[in-house]
């Protein structure tokens, strides 16, 4: 039977320590630098919490990102864009091993695109921007309707009118 969970923004009231996604680099930041990227503002994290106990089972992040002439090339082609396109990044997106396969990282990533959307009713920009960390990650975003930077398959894009398409039919 799949465990009951709520989204909540980031509060080092919810319990970290014993976080484990399998992904020791999202483990550590997690744990060791993610208090400091919310304080500071550059970052806003949302965490899955085990409605039994208060912890953390999972977490995503996101952030203001601005592809370059480079990475936009990368992504629509060279000579198709002229200047840098403003965006947000999902910068990471983590299950604890324990409730993976349980739909919960889906759930993760409809608020995010529910939050972006949001965001975007405020704040001008043309998509939300992924690094996926792994083959794995990569499909799942794909999957979700992302699409592949033409030359960084690891990196992937949705953009704007298609991520308010998906959250203005849910």
């Amino acid at each position: 039977m799949a465990q009951k969970f709520f989204i909540a923004g980031y509060s080092k009231a919810y319990s970290r320590v014993n976080f484990s996604c399998g992904k020791p680099e999202l483990d550590d930041w997690l744990k060791t630098q993610a208090t400091q990227h919310q304080k500071s503002g550059n970052t806003r994290i949302f965490l899955a919490v085990s409605s039994n106990d208060d912890a953390v089972v999972g977490f995503y992040a996101t952030t203001a990102y601005r592809l370059d002439l480079n990475e936009a090339a990368v992504a629509f082609g060279a000579g198709k864009i002229r200047f840098p396109l403003p965006a947000v990044l999902l910068a990471r997106l983590a299950v604890d091993e324990r409730f993976q396969g349980q739909g919960l990282g889906t759930k993760l990533l409809v608020h995010a695109l529910d939050e972006v959307a949001r965001a975007s009713r405020s704040v001008g920009f043309e998509m939300l921007v992924v690094h996926a960390i792994d083959r794995e990650a990569a499909e799942f975003y794909a999957k979700a309707g992302f699409t592949r930077f033409l030359d960084a398959p690891m990196r992937l894009y949705l953009p704007l009118k298609d991520l308010l398409a998906t959250t203005d039919n849910r």
